[in-house]
C-alpha cells in the first residue's frame, strides 16, 4: 500500500503482495495437483491488486476498510467474484488425496531449481513472436504456420500416474511438430532460392544464343 502519513513519492506502492502471489505461482507451476485453483487465478488475482475495482484490496487493515472506508457496503468482493468463475478452477485437484497427504513440504533445492518467469503476468504486454514475412511475389499460403505451445514448463516429479506419460507424448507430439514446420520451411526457402536463379539463367542463356 501506500505512506498513510502522505510522505515521500504518491507513485511508490509496495509489491510485497505481488512478489507473494509469483511465489504461490511457483508452487502452482510445479505442484498443481495439490490447488484447488489454477494460474488464471492469480493472474486474475494480480491485474486488480491496484485496479481498485474491489474494496477487498483497499486500505491497509480490516479496520480501515470496515469502520473508515466501509468497502463491504460500497464495493464488490473480490473473492466472491473469482469463485463465480468456473474457469478459474483446477479440475486436476484431487481433495481427498490433497488431504491425505498432508502439508506440501517440497526438498528447497527442487524447488528452486525450478523456479521460472512467469510470462503471462510480467510479459503481458510484451511483443509476441511472430512468423518471419515472406516476400510478395510467393503469392502462396504457408504450409508452416502453427501455433506455439502455451504450457508451462512440466514438473514430471510431481504428477501422478498416468499423468507423466501422457505429458511425455504431448512432448514428443511437438518435438514433430516443430520437425515438420522446420522441414516445411526449408522446402519453401529452396523453392525460393530457385525461382529467383531462373531469371538470371534465363538471361545468360539469352545471352549466349545471341552471341
Amino acid at each position: 500500500g501506500k505512506n498513510e502519513q502522505g510522505g515521500g513519492d504518491e507513485g511508490q506502492l509496495s509489491p510485497i503482495f505481488s512478489q507473494f502471489l509469483d511465489c504461490v505461482f511457483q508452487l502452482v507451476n510445479q505442484f498443481p495437483d495439490y490447488f484447488e485453483f489454477n494460474v488464471k487465478y492469480l493472474l486474475l488475482l494480480s491485474e486488480n491488486v491496484y485496479s481498485c475495482r474491489f474494496g477487498t484490496l483497499l486500505c491497509d487493515s480490516e479496520r480501515e476498510r470496515e469502520v473508515v472506508a466501509g468497502t463491504r457496503q460500497r464495493t464488490f468482493c473480490m473473492w466472491e467474484y473469482l469463485a463465480g468463475i468456473p474457469e478459474l478452477v483446477n479440475p486436476a485437484f484431487d481433495k481427498a488425496a490433497s488431504a491425505k497427504g498432508g502439508v506440501l513440504m517440497m526438498p528447497l533445492p527442487m524447488l528452486l531449481r525450478n523456479v521460472t518467469l512467469w510470462t503471462d503476468r510480467y510479459c503481458m504486454y510484451g511483443a509476441k513472436a511472430t512468423m518471419p514475412c515472406m516476400p510478395p511475389s510467393l503469392n502462396r499460403p504457408c504450409p508452416y504456420v502453427v501455433r506455439c505451445p502455451t504450457e508451462q514448463p512440466l514438473a514430471l516429479h510431481t504428477m501422478k500416474n498416468g499423468a507423466v506419460e501422457l505429458a511425455l507424448q504431448r512432448a514428443l507430439d511437438d518435438v514433430e511438430m516443430w520437425k515438420e514446420t522446420a522441414l516445411a520451411a526449408l522446402g519453401e526457402v529452396k523453392d525460393l532460392k530457385k525461382d529467383q536463379l531462373s531469371p538470371k539463367k534465363n538471361e545468360d542463356d539469352d545471352c549466349d544464343d545471341a552471341s
